[in-house]
């Protein structure tokens, strides 16, 4: 039997279904919700590529980077590198994240030169998508908290929020039974949507079950960034 493992979400974003849940102080805290959820993702390294593209609210394909993603989630500690390119002036960018313990280690570089002052929360080229929404670093998260209990897609979920700069805050919808991520917004303090991050398709590659087409969506300013993946190898 094919292996057939979901790597990012495995189901479109929207709003809550129910809108009210359990107390807080009920339900389990968001560090141990977010375990079984980074329990989801391979042992094993996953290589993939593809492209981010920016695109306007008619669809028009305003800016493409290349993306090439080494994954390690499986390693002690867990690790992964990001490489992003732009074929237009050859300049390229490359993020090397470690989870530890005491929280995420970042070596970030351009065009070859060590940068310091990183923020994983800056936009990537400006495109609406950050190194955090990228490399999905909020599974890591120290400082999420469990808000309640809710329904997405039909199904019983813990919600979750992660701290966000600005007074914001990403909220994540963990599927009760599962432990698989069902959803993600990101909100401003008065709870409106600033982006939305939908999965489109999945696809296989070599009997992996993959995510292809992932959008994040902002709905105030208009357009999205898709992030399409085309290939997928995985190690041993």
């Amino acid at each position: 039997m094919k292996r057939m493992i979901l790597v990012l979400f495995l189901a479109a974003t929207g709003l809550a279904e129910e809108p009210r849940g359990e107390l807080a102080e009920s339900m389990p805290p968001a560090s141990q919700i977010l375990a079984g959820a980074r329990a989801q993702l391979p042992p094993y390294p996953v290589s993939m590529s593809g492209t981010l593209k920016e695109r306007a609210a008619n669809g028009f394909v305003k800016k493409t980077l290349n993306v090439k993603m080494e994954l390690n989630w499986g390693a002690a500690p867990p690790q992964a590198t990001y490489r992003i390119g732009d074929e237009k002036n050859e300049n390229f960018q490359i993020l090397e994240i470690r989870w530890l313990s005491a929280g995420p280690e970042y070596m970030y570089s351009e065009n070859g030169v060590t940068a310091t002052g990183f923020d994983p929360n800056a936009e990537i080229d400006e495109l609406g998508v950050t190194w955090a929404d990228l490399s999905f670093s909020f599974l890591w998260s120290q400082d999420a908290k469990t808000q309640k209990t809710g329904k997405k897609m039909g199904k019983a979920c813990f919600v979750i929020s992660v701290p966000r700069p600005g007074n914001h805050s990403l909220v994540l919808w963990v599927e009760k039974k599962t432990a698989r991520m069902l959803g993600a917004e990101e909100q401003d303090a008065a709870g409106k949507r600033l982006k939305i991050i939908k999965v489109v398709s999945v696809k296989e590659f070599d009997g992996l079950w993959m995510v292809k087409d992932l959008d994040m969506i902002h709905p105030g300013r208009g357009g999205r960034t898709s992030l399409r993946v085309d290939s997928v190898e995985a190690g041993n």
